[in-house]
Order: structure tokens, then C-alpha cells, then sequence
């Protein structure tokens, strides 16, 4: 056998990664355009992405009333400690930890974001899901909601020119202070900005990475069929292992990419709200 034929394997992993990267177009539903839905005045573009955006929602909605309902002073079932153990960690950590003032407040904002988004993540696991936190938009908009969220509060708390004047710590000598406040006044518009491409960019680059590890299983396995070498064959397990590895640590980016998500929010909000904003 030649040794064209042994690399023909990753001669076609080539075709097969654009056709991968095609695939997460979040343009994409069915092999066809986004499919344009009259909303009012304008047309809104429904995909894949969309179509589990709203699927994460409704079974973040149905695991928090199943919690609600199951949850007694002294729970019973493996399941709902579990869901007690999660949320009591989240809160603990994610709102209790971080922030200062009325954190009860902000508790079920904080905890919705952590369990919507880990949701999402979860779901991108599943083989043919598109989830919404896999594509730019998805992320912009949660960032975005959390951006106008901790502003509002700001402005409430503060008033407009005290939340301006607030972005710069005080104790600052008086000549620096112009120089810091632009810093910081440019620091707060990017981070919707650096909130949603965190997301985004672990969990594209888990998918596209878990996709790739498939693709060579696959291509592995079918080239003795294709008249290939044989020894192509014996590769495949390896790559199929290194897939099973991925996965497994992919579970783990979900989890913390959610819980990131969810603590940045909770930064944000402290620094909107408290006096040394």
C-alpha cells in the first residue's frame, strides 16, 4: 500500500472540518438559511441555535419548579440533594461570596444565569444540538442582559454622575483621576464584549475540537473499506479514546464555563452597587 493511500485519511479530514465548521454556521436549520419569522415590523432569522436557546429556557424552567416542588427541610432522593447541594454551592459561592449588599436580592438573577447557561452547555454535548452559548449571538445577548442589569442597578443606587464618578477608587490624587476614569469608563463598555466572547470561544472551540476527534475515528475506521492500508484501522481506538477524553473534560468546561459566566455577573453587579465602584 502507497503512502499516498495511508495519508488519505487526513487528506480528507481537510474537506470534512470545512464541511464541520459549515455545520455550526449559526445561520444554519436543517441544511437550509435561517428560516426569516414576521415580528412586528421586522423579520427575525430562526435557527438551530435559537430553537435550543429557547429548548435550555423551558428545561431550565421545568428543573426549577421540579426543585421547588421536591424541596422539604429534610429532602428525600438522591436527585433533589443533589440539586440542593448545587444550588446551596452556587449561592454560597457565586452570590454570598461576591456580593456585599443585599446579595439575597440578586440571588435568583445570579442563580438563573448559572443554571440557564449550564444548560445550554450541557445540551451542546449532546450529539445534532446547537446550543444557544455555541454561537456569538447567543452569548452577546446574555452578556448584553447582564451589561443594562448591573448599569440599572448602578444608576438606581447612585444616580447618573454618581455611578460615573464612581468608576474611579477613591484616594486617587486629583491629577490622575481623569486618566483613570476614561480607563475604567472603557473597561466597563468592553465588558459585555470580553463576557460574551469568554463564553463563546471555550465552548466553540470544545465543539469544533470533539468534532474533529469524531471525524478522525470515522475517517480511521472506513479506510481499509476505501482500499486504504489496514494500519489506518489500527489508529482509530486511539483517536476514538482521545474523543471519550475530551468529552469527559468537555463536561467540565461546561460546568465551569456556566459557573464564570454567572461570577463575572456577580462581580459586575458588586461593583455597580457598592461605594468603591
Amino acid at each position: 500500500m502507497s503512502a499516498a493511500a495511508s495519508e488519505a485519511p487526513l487528506k480528507a479530514l481537510v474537506g470534512e472540518v470545512e464541511h464541520l465548521l459549515g455545520s455550526l454556521d449559526p445561520n444554519v436549520i436543517t441544511g437550509d438559511k435561517a428560516h426569516p419569522v414576521k415580528m412586528l415590523w421586522n423579520q427575525v432569522g430562526v435557527s438551530t441555535y435559537l430553537v435550543f436557546f429557547l429548548l435550555a429556557a423551558l428545561i431550565t424552567l421545568l428543573i426549577v419548579f421540579w426543585g421547588k416542588k421536591h424541596m422539604a427541610p429534610v429532602p428525600k432522593g438522591r436527585a433533589i440533594n443533589a440539586f440542593e447541594l448545587v444550588v446551596e454551592f452556587a449561592r454560597s459561592s457565586l452570590v454570598d461570596g461576591v456580593i456585599h449588599k443585599d446579595a439575597a436580592k440578586y440571588a435568583p438573577t445570579i442563580l438563573t444565569f448559572f443554571f440557564f447557561i449550564l444548560v445550554n452547555n450541557l445540551l451542546g454535548l449532546i450529539p445534532g444540538c446547537k446550543p444557544g452559548t455555541g454561537t456569538i449571538s447567543g452569548t452577546a445577548a446574555l452578556a448584553i442582559i447582564v451589561f443594562i442589569y448591573f448599569t440599572f442597578l448602578g444608576l438606581k443606587e447612585k444616580g447618573g454622575l454618581g455611578y460615573l464618578a464612581g468608576l474611579v477608587p477613591h484616594g486617587l490624587p486629583k491629577w490622575v483621576v481623569p486618566f483613570v476614569w476614561l480607563v475604567e469608563f472603557v473597561s466597563m463598555l468592553m465588558k459585555p464584549i470580553t463576557h460574551a466572547l469568554r463564553l463563546f470561544a471555550n465552548m466553540y472551540a470544545g465543539h469544533i475540537i470533539m468534532g474533529i476527534f469524531a471525524i478522525l475515528t470515522q475517517l480511521f475506521i472506513v479506510a481499509p473499506f476505501a482500499g486504504q492500508s489496514w494500519a489506518n484501522a489500527l489508529a482509530s481506538p486511539v483517536w476514538f479514546l482521545l474523543l471519550i477524553v475530551m468529552y469527559c473534560m468537555e463536561f467540565v468546561v461546561a460546568a465551569i464555563q456556566a459557573y464564570v459566566f454567572a461570577l463575572l455577573a456577580a462581580v459586575y453587579i458588586n461593583q455597580a452597587i457598592s461605594d468603591g465602584h
